[in-house]
């Protein structure tokens, strides 16, 4: 069972592989009939006044030239087996729909009627930094997902309700490819909150959530990074106190935390084949054995982010083992300000980061001063004859 929330559990997978779709070729002589693309058709109809006029066809988020006639019909060639978006989009707005299809080989398909409406739009920029300098990628695929969470309320044998977060089944995809200067536009997306992703081989993966409205414009900027080799590392270094009194000493107990740029993973185990948790008994809710718990509010906290915490010893040293990759590096002690830094984790590579924490400086507050004071109210009256 699904419910919506700001939570997101669903980041897509995206192909960067792009489309080749195929037109068709003019006839040649001999009497030979004209050369057919590969691959299948795909036919559809667009609901809007004026027919097809302003509007383009895109297939999985690609152009379609001269897909789109007069009469609000169009004609996609040469399409591979598989499943595949098509999408009828309004070239001067935000207007246009979506539909998915599934295509067998050897068989045309003719899509459902589209009929489009006012959405919103996402843009952005996809650049990748390598050595300081920062580079336009063309030609990447960016999707965008609705965000969606599966909670199954399962009662077990000895009472209780227990909560189970499930990854949901596949969603519709709104995308687009980046042109020469890394840019890229994805139009007519429905009203909602969305997962944008973008995946690079070499590259780490890009993710950002956004809230598209109707008529308004969602931004999502990406700066990609050297993907790094998955594995575990350790981070171990010694932190020091600076104080007016004692100069320069370690600290004992300062918590040492990393926090690494990977997602969170889904909780429980997977669906058995009815679809309902395996091992679950019939509730009082449902005779099926699930219950649909609450729809988690805006105050449950995404934990897309796990963190690794270790105290100091007595010399105010520690170490961490942390899976290799980007990550953040934060350092508390009682009575000193904290401090960070960015790290990258390097598999089966020692990563040394010293820390010399301030003392805090505490100004005590100036006393108030004394205002006037203020005079009694004056005493209603008795009512004395």
């Amino acid at each position: 069972m699904r419910l919506s929330a700001s939570l997101v559990l669903v980041v897509a997978l995206v192909s960067l592989v792009p489309l080749v779709v195929g037109c068709g070729g003019s006839s040649t002589g001999g009497g030979n009939p004209p050369p057919q693309p590969a691959g299948n058709t795909i036919t559809g109809k667009v609901e809007a006044a004026g027919g097809g006029a302003g509007y383009d066809v895109l297939l999985d988020g690609q152009l379609v030239p001269g897909a789109m006639r007069p009469d609000g019909s169009y004609v996609i060639e040469g399409v591979p087996p598989g499943e595949h978006r098509v999408a009828v989009i309004d070239r001067g707005g935000m207007s246009g729909g979506y539909t998915t299809v599934v295509v067998v080989d050897g068989e045309d398909v003719e899509a459902p009627e589209i009929v489009p409406a006012l959405g919103g739009q996402i843009v952005g920029m996809v650049t990748v930094q390598e050595e300081g300098a920062l580079r336009a990628l063309p030609g990447v695929k960016v999707t965008a997902v609705p965000n969606d969470l599966v909670v199954i309320m399962s009662r077990p044998a000895d009472g209780g309700v227990t909560p189970s977060i499930y990854p949901p089944p596949p969603l519709p995809e709104f995308s687009a490819f980046t042109e020469e200067d890394g840019s890229y536009r994805i139009r007519a997306v429905p009203e909602g909150e969305y997962t944008v992703t973008v995946a690079v081989p070499g590259y780490t993966q890009g993710w950002q959530w956004v809230w598209v409205e109707a008529g308004r414009t969602a931004v999502a900027d990406f700066r990609l990074r050297p993907a790094v080799d998955p594995g575990v590392g350790t981070v171990q270094g010694q932190v020091l106190g600076v104080t007016d009194d004692k100069g320069v000493a370690p600290i004992e107990g300062a918590m040492v935390t990393i926090y690494c740029d990977m997602p969170w993973e889904p909780i429980g185990p997977p669906l058995g084949p009815d679809g309902r948790e395996p091992g679950t008994v019939p509730g009082d809710d449902d005779p099926d054995g699930v219950v649909i718990g609450p729809e988690p509010g805006p105050d449950l906290p995404p934990p897309w982010f796990y963190g690794l915490s270790t105290l100091t010893d007595s010399e105010g040293r520690y170490s961490l083992n942390a899976p290799a990759g980007y990550a953040s590096i934060d350092v508390w002690a009682d009575g000193f300000e904290p401090s960070w830094d960015e790290i990258v984790i390097e598999a089966d590579q020692v990563l040394t980061r010293n820390f010399r924490l301030q003392q805090w400086e505490w100004e005590e507050p100036p006393p108030p001063e004394p205002g006037p004071v203020p005079l009694p109210e004056p005493l209603p009256p008795t009512g004395v004859r």
